[in-house]
């Protein structure tokens, strides 16, 4: 089958009404649902979409029914099994008798990478391609709420959107709510609780202020949080509607104003499956809470063909609700059980981590893997990196230059230090790492979010990620500054460049040149002499200052120091690789890796952190490697299921080499296994005494 890729941004799509389309079951004869058909899927037709799609191989029961379903149905698929090549091969198929011009296709996902992992397939293809426009939709679920519901129905309040955005949301928040007494008051006794109220303020869809300037917005109330007709409850209110009144929002406020549209207007759903008769929601794993709950209630019931595809065992975007609600396989759903990323010996020990749905994978890669435990203590970590690519090199030789080779750990952040010992995230490994995100402290200043651009940039992210965190600073510098776009409408990133060009047309070619020569090839968001030096010809572009905004434009464009690898040289660009000799060991998030396919990969042993108490918190290898080697059978729970499910997913990357690290303290009672299964062990510990006597 095929290998998938990532990328970015989203996606789109308008209005219509109903038609025709295919569907099919036994070859001769069509699968018809209600709105569409499926071709017969002769052998012949088969061969076609193979052909079609890089030389694969459709014939396999399960993936005929899959194709030929045009009915609701749920795809359990293994990694590496070629599902979204698979799913590219319907909408082939489907593309070549779909006629009505009314009525579409609609393929969601829940990242960005995975939505351009699909259009990457169909794009060059003769038919499929037509599937990427109206009035088909291919895009996130983000993009589908918004665009359908809540952007339609927040612009009929009146309201305006200046950023949808977690991070700079819970930024701005906190900056502005000891300016409420009752929740400056709380946070002397509970500082800690306040701020997370505040930080994950979310609408309720039971609002009541429906004016275009709210005074009070109904929240959703989250655990320990003050009623709302308490102090603290009033002005948590009033607080979500001054960031309601600044265009400020939270992803879950897009989907509580979904949810409001559609409890406003019951023939809104109706409407939305008239539109798609079939509904493909892909890696459905990653869709939970109140987002999959919305999707359900609209097309789980109707004519819709709601077809969900996903690997639960890889449900690593968890749902923190009161009631999570997670995507699991329904009855008679379709087993895609084969993998051709890697052989038996990785599908052996990843199906004892299929801890959420258990399944038994089959292993159909063309080459054997290589695999490695490499133990280490405190005085050697800092050698495992450089040993697993002497792994690497000992197995690719000249070769290794050219290969794709990644370490990865379920935490990759810099963590704290309490307690006794022991590896806590990708840092301890390699210290010089640092996440493309940085720290979220902050997030809501002009500095904070050019080093988030200047991060992706060095990383080689898409330049229109990078684009738009530069345009969503210079927005923010244009409001402080008290400017507005055309038709006295608040200035965003969409419209900022626009809003600069009809005050001087010279202007945003002018800030465009001091963003790349001081942000992203120079150091001003890592040197505060160099920040400084930056700010000196842009803040002239945007004087005068309105009348007492000195302050709050002070504090906007104050320097915030963060702790980084040495963006200065050159040999060290990226934070995110270490390069040994000819081979670039690529470093990351176990998150950051899911979907890909790569040559090999280690995971390091890191921490799971739910919650401060104990049982909210693990060493993930130490967690699960028991049951992975046959030591133990647990059944995992909490925070040890998170940990199970991140390793599940980070040893089902590599085709031909995969390495685990943790600490020897913690293996002693893996080694016996772990040989007897062909493991080679490497022991970092030992060779270090060794070198000493």
């Amino acid at each position: 089958m095929s290998r998938g890729r990532r990328r970015s941004p989203p996606s789109r799509m308008p209005k219509t009404k109903r038609s025709g389309l295919p569907a099919r079951k036994a070859p001769r004869r069509r699968r018809r649902s209600a709105m569409f058909e499926i071709l017969p899927l002769t052998p012949e037709l088969l061969a076609e979409l193979g052909d079609e799609l890089g030389g694969c191989d459709f014939t396999d029961p399960s993936q005929i029914d899959f194709l030929a379903k045009a009915t609701r149905c749920d795809v359990q698929a293994a990694p590496g099994n070629g599902k979204t090549t698979l799913l590219a091969a319907k909408l082939a198929l489907l593309s070549r008798n779909w006629t009505t011009r009314r009525r579409g296709i609609c393929v969601i996902s829940h990242t960005n990478a995975a939505r351009t992992e699909v259009e990457d397939l169909i794009a060059r293809h003769p038919t499929a391609a037509r599937l990427m426009a109206y009035p088909h939709f291919t895009g996130t679920v983000t993009a589908f709420i918004n665009q359908y519901l809540a952007l339609p129905y927040l612009r009929g309040l009146g309201w305006h959107v200046r950023q949808i955005d977690d991070d700079a949301f819970e930024a701005e928040a906190l900056r502005r709510y000891p300016s409420f007494w009752a929740l400056k008051k709380q946070a002397e006794r509970a500082s800690a609780t306040v701020a997370k109220w505040v930080g994950k303020l979310t609408l309720d869809p039971a609002f009541d202020d429906v004016r275009q300037e709210p005074e009070s917005l109904i929240v959703q109330r989250q655990k320990g949080q003050h009623s709302a007709d308490t102090n603290c409850g009033k002005a948590l209110a009033k607080l979500k509607a001054s960031m309601v009144r600044s265009g400020l929002f939270r992803y879950a406020d897009m989907t509580a104003l979904a949810w409001r549209a559609l409890r406003e207007n019951a023939a809104l759903a109706e409407r939305l499956r008239d539109r798609f008769p079939l509904v493909i929601l892909d890696e459905a794993q990653d869709t939970n809470g109140d987002q999959l709950r919305l999707l359900e209630h609209v097309f789980k019931q109707g004519g819709t063909a709601f077809q969900r595809l996903g690997d639960s065992n890889q449900t690593l975007y968890e749902d923190d609700g009161v009631a999570p609600a997670y995507w699991t396989p329904g009855p008679g759903c379709i087993p895609l059980d084969t993998s051709r990323r890697f052989g038996g010996e990785i599908a052996g020990f990843a199906s004892r981590l299929t801890a959420r749905q258990a399944q038994t994978i089959v292993g159909l890669g063309a080459r054997p893997a290589s695999r490695v435990m490499l133990l280490f203590d405190e005085a050697t970590i800092g050698q495992v990196l450089g040993a697993f690519a002497e792994e690497a090199r000992g197995l690719w030789g000249d070769d290794c230059g050219t290969r794709d080779v990644w370490a990865v750990a379920s935490r990759h952040n810099l963590a704290g230090k309490k307690g006794a010992w022991q590896p806590k995230s990708l840092v301890d490994y390699h210290p010089a790492y640092r996440s493309e995100g940085g720290s979220r402290s902050k997030a809501n200043l002009l500095c904070r979010q050019l080093q988030k651009a200047a991060v992706h940039h060095a990383a080689a992210r898409p330049p229109a990620e990078v684009s738009e965190m530069l345009a969503v600073g210079m927005s923010g510098l244009a409001r402080a500054h008290g400017w507005k776009a055309a038709n006295d409408r608040p200035i965003t990133a969409h419209n900022v460049w626009a809003a600069l060009a009809h005050r001087d047309l010279a202007l945003p070619r002018t800030i465009r040149r001091l963003l790349r020569d001081h942000v992203l090839a120079g150091a001003a968001v890592w040197e505060e002499a160099a920040w400084l030096a930056f700010m000196e010809p842009l803040l002239p572009l945007f004087s005068p200052a309105p009348q007492g905004s000195e302050g709050q434009i002070a504090d906007f464009c104050s320097f915030v120091a963060e702790q980084k690898a040495d963006l200065a040289d050159p040999e060290r660009r990226s934070t995110k690789q270490v390069q040994f000799d000819d081979l670039t060991l690529r470093l990351g998030s176990i998150h950051s890796v899911k979907g890909k396919s790569v040559d090999g990969i280690l995971v390091v042993e890191s921490e799971v952190w739910k919650g401060s108490s104990a049982n909210e918190q693990c060493i993930d290898l130490t967690a699960v490697l028991p049951r992975a080697f046959g030591v133990t059978d647990e059944t995992f729970t909490g925070v040890r299921l998170t940990a199970a499910t991140n390793v599940f997913v980070g040893v089902t990357r590599p085709r031909e080499l995969l390495g685990l690290a943790l600490r020897k303290s913690e293996a002693m009672v893996l080694m016996g296994p772990a040989t007897d299964q062909g493991w080679k062990l490497v022991d970092l510990v030992a060779q270090a005494a060794e070198l000493k006597e």
